[in-house]
C-alpha cells in the first residue's frame, strides 16, 4: 500500500504539471462559446445533496471550460448515487457523478450505464470512530456497533474482511442518509459510523478519528462520472469534451480551493460557507489512488473495479461477470484523439 503522503505528492505534480489541449465542436442549442460557436445544453446529477464537494463542477463552470467544449451545462443536485445512476440510465441526465459502487450494482440490475472516468480515484470511506474510544484500527471494531445507510452494508463487510473480520462480528444499525450524520453526532448507542471523509465537518460535535478502508486494503473507486452506454457510443466527442472540463475543474480547485468554493457558493448562498470549504478540502487527498499512479489522471484502475465487484458478487448477490471493463470504460484515455491530462 502506498502510503497517503505519497499519494497527496503525487496529486501536487498532477496539478504542477497541468496539461489539457484540445477542443471537442458540438451544434447548437443556446448561448455561445468562447470561440463564437453555439453551446449544447447537457444536464449533470451530482452525487448527493449540494455540497463543497460539488465545487469543482461549479468552478469549471465559471472558468469557462464545459463553454470550451461547446456546452452549457444544467447542474442538478440528487438524494444519492442511486438516484443519479437511474436518473442517467432513463435519460432524465446526460451525465453523472456517482459512487461506483452503486454503479457496479446497477448494472448487475441491468442498467445500461458506465464510468467514464474516477476524478477521485482513492475511496475516502471508512469508518468515524470517537476520539476517546480507544480504536485506532477497523479490527477493533469487533463487537461495536456500526451506524450504515442500508445501501453501504456490504460495502462496510467488504472493508471488515480487508482486516480478517466476519460480518457477523460487528452490529450494524440502519440509518436513512440524510440523517446519518445527526445520528451519529446525537447517539452514544453507537461506537461509530461508516460514510465518507468528506462528512469530518459534520462530525465536529463528536471529536472523532477516521479509520480509511483503502489503508486495510479495500479501495472501491470513491466517485465515478457516469453516462449511459448509448450516449458514449453515439457521441463520444460530446462525451470526451464533458469529462476534460470536469477534469480540469478538480484539478484547477485543487490549486485554489477557495476559488472553487466562491463559484460554488455564488449558485448556493444558501449553504454554510466555512462547511463548503472544509468539505471541499477533505476531498483533495483522494484525487489518485496507487493504482492510478504514473496513469492520466481520471483514468479507471482496473484493479479497483475489479475488488469492487468481487466485494458486491460476494456480499450483495452480484450477478454475472466482475471484469472491471463491464462497468468502466476507458475509450477516451486512449485512441487517435487522448484526454490530454496530467499524471497521477
Amino acid at each position: 500500500m502506498i502510503p497517503r503522503r505519497t499519494l497527496r505528492s503525487a496529486v501536487a505534480l498532477t496539478v504542477g504539471s497541468l496539461l489539457l489541449v484540445g477542443v471537442s465542436a458540438c451544434g447548437s442549442d443556446s448561448g455561445s462559446s468562447g470561440k463564437g460557436g453555439k453551446l449544447t445544453t447537457v444536464s449533470y446529477r451530482g452525487p448527493f445533496v449540494t455540497s463543497g464537494g460539488d465545487a469543482p463542477i461549479y468552478y469549471a463552470e465559471k472558468l469557462g471550460y464545459f463553454a470550451d467544449e461547446g456546452l452549457k451545462v444544467t447542474i442538478r443536485d440528487s438524494k444519492g448515487s442511486g438516484q443519479t445512476i437511474t436518473d442517467v440510465n432513463a435519460g432524465g441526465s446526460d451525465y453523472g457523478m456517482a459512487a461506483p459502487v452503486n454503479l457496479v450494482l446497477a448494472v448487475g440490475q441491468g442498467q445500461s450505464v458506465t464510468s467514464v472516468a474516477t476524478p477521485l480515484g482513492l475511496s475516502s470511506f471508512g469508518f468515524f470512530v470517537p476520539k476517546d474510544s480507544g480504536i485506532t484500527s477497523i479490527k477493533q471494531l469487533s463487537g461495536k456497533k456500526i451506524l450504515v445507510t442500508a445501501s453501504a452494508q456490504a460495502n462496510v463487510f467488504a472493508a471488515l474482511a480487508a482486516e480478517g473480520l466476519d460480518k457477523s462480528s460487528v452490529h450494524l444499525v440502519v440509518s436513512d442518509p440524510t440523517t446519518l450524520s445527526t445520528a451519529y453526532v446525537g447517539s452514544k448507542g453507537v461506537d461509530a459510523v461508516y460514510t465518507t471523509q468528506f462528512l469530518a465537518p459534520t462530525m465536529a460535535k463528536r471529536p472523532s478519528s477516521f479509520l480509511p478502508q483503502s489503508e486495510a486494503g479495500y479501495n472501491p473507486p470513491d466517485y465515478a462520472v457516469l453516462v449511459k452506454r448509448s450516449k458514449l457510443a453515439a457521441d463520444p466527442g460530446q462525451v470526451h469534451g464533458f469529462v476534460r472540463a470536469v477534469l480540469r475543474g478538480y484539478q484547477a480547485a485543487q490549486k485554489d480551493p477557495q476559488a472553487a468554493v466562491d463559484a460554488l457558493l455564488a449558485k448556493h448562498p444558501e449553504l454554510n460557507p466555512a462547511q463548503a470549504t472544509g468539505t471541499l478540502k477533505a476531498t483533495l487527498p483522494f484525487y489518485c489512488a496507487p493504482g492510478q499512479l504514473e496513469q492520466p489522471y481520471g483514468i479507471n484502475a482496473n484493479r479497483d473495479w475489479v475488488i469492487t465487484a468481487n466485494a458486491m458478487k460476494t456480499y450483495a448477490g452480484l450477478p454475472g461477470a466482475t471484469n472491471g471493463s463491464r462497468f468502466y470504460a476507458n475509450d477516451l484515455f486512449s485512441g487517435k484523439d487522448p484526454l490530454s491530462v496530467a499524471t497521477c
